[in-house]
């Protein structure tokens, strides 16, 4: 669909607003790269040496408290300093900029739900539950710093997406400023699939789940890959659910969204062949996370695969700055659940959720675009 149609559920930026985005986009690339390179270099050649001698033994990567002893020393360091500031202003910048775009742009968006509202018949659904009460760490803190958090409701609006177009525009500054992708606002799911399908062969699935699905960017795109699948989507977030459905249904994509929590879903037992999450486990909590592991192997059938992608910032795959850089971002930045997420067994909790240890499957796969690589973990249920 062409972006410029006025169709699309996509935020359109001015000229200027564009340029902005480009300028913040090179500033974070700068941040998260350049600087953070010197930041490792100098404690590698300037400071891990004397750390040693002072500890009378070698740093070791997956050592907690070593990580404790890293982050005293770096906190002093002027090279940390001057990260930590400009990571936390281009984080300001990249939200003040996207608000700029919605300004202006949520009135074009609202009279398109509308529209997509007013049909007589759609292609999906949504439900959102009345009483449903999104966990209490998830709701009311403000994850990347997006103003209001992903759960973010106004007063006297019966269809607000405003926590969707948040979402979107600025989900899109921050991955290409990570890296993540050269193809901003596009998501990972061919290249998951790709791996799906090269692990546990060609895939037909007729029901499909997206867990944590947001605005179901990822979400549309396995309906698009699997046409003949009837694919769902959950996610605690109103705002965001509203979103991908409007963008759904204006692409013609028959898509079921529903508000849930993962780690106590109302689907019956063995009736998925097909559980997938895009970027979901770090953005949970450990207990919400371990449940939901549980969860998905309930819901899915014999012969039935869960296939989960993800972030690489596990103790053991990142060294100890790159952890205490992290630990930072949690306290800091809007990253509340990252270190959980890195110091999760995930191998442990399939175990415990009773997948047979050799039907697992995780392990750490290069980035089709952009730079460094994604942590893919699933297992294939037996028949």
């Amino acid at each position: 669909m062409d972006r410029n149609s006025g169709k699309e559920v996509y935020l359109h930026p001015t000229h200027d607003e564009l340029s902005r985005q480009a300028f913040i986009i090179k500033f974070k690339q700068k941040v998260n790269f350049h600087l953070q390179d010197k930041i490792k270099n100098h404690f590698n050649n300037e400071l891990r040496h004397d750390l040693e001698l002072k500890i009378k033994e070698s740093l070791e990567d997956l050592n907690r408290e070593h990580r404790k002893l890293v982050k005293e020393k770096l906190s002093n360091e002027y090279l940390f300093k001057a990260w930590s500031s400009l990571t936390w202003l281009s984080q300001g910048m990249m939200w003040n900029c996207v608000e700029d775009t919605i300004d202006h742009d949520l009135p074009r968006l609202n009279k398109l739900a509308s529209e997509v509202l007013g049909r007589k018949k759609t292609k999906g659904s949504i439900l959102l539950k009345d009483n449903f009460i999104p966990p209490s760490n998830i709701a009311k803190v403000e994850i990347h710093r997006q103003p209001g958090g992903f759960c973010y409701e106004r007063d006297n609006e019966d269809f607000d997406i405003m926590a969707g177009a948040r979402y979107t525009g600025g989900s899109m500054v921050y991955a290409a400023g990570k890296g993540r992708t050269a193809k901003a606002g596009y998501p990972p799911t061919p290249y998951l699939i790709e791996l799906l399908e090269k692990e546990f062969g060609k895939q037909k699935p007729k029901r499909i789940l997206d867990v944590g699905c947001g605005t179901g960017l990822a979400t549309i795109s396995y309906a698009k890959h699997f046409p003949n699948s009837e694919v769902y989507g959950i996610d605690v977030a109103k705002g965001l659910l509203r979103w991908a459905h409007i963008k759904a249904e204006s692409e013609d994509i028959p898509v079921n969204f529903i508000q849930m929590n993962s780690s106590e879903m109302d689907f019956e037992d063995e009736s998925f062949d097909l559980v997938v999450s895009t970027i979901w486990g770090h953005e949970t909590t450990p207990t919400i996370l371990k449940d939901s592991i549980s969860e998905i192997w309930r819901i899915l059938k014999p012969g039935g695969v869960s296939f989960h992608l993800d972030v690489p910032n596990q103790a053991g795959y990142q060294g100890l700055v790159d952890q205490v850089l992290n630990d930072w971002q949690i306290r800091n930045n809007g990253e509340p659940f990252w270190m959980g997420w890195a110091d999760s067994d995930l191998a442990s909790l399939m175990d415990l959720a009773g997948y047979p240890k050799e039907s697992q499957f995780k392990g750490y796969r290069s980035r089709p675009f952009g730079t460094g690589d994604w942590f893919v973990h699933g297992a294939k249920k037996p028949n």
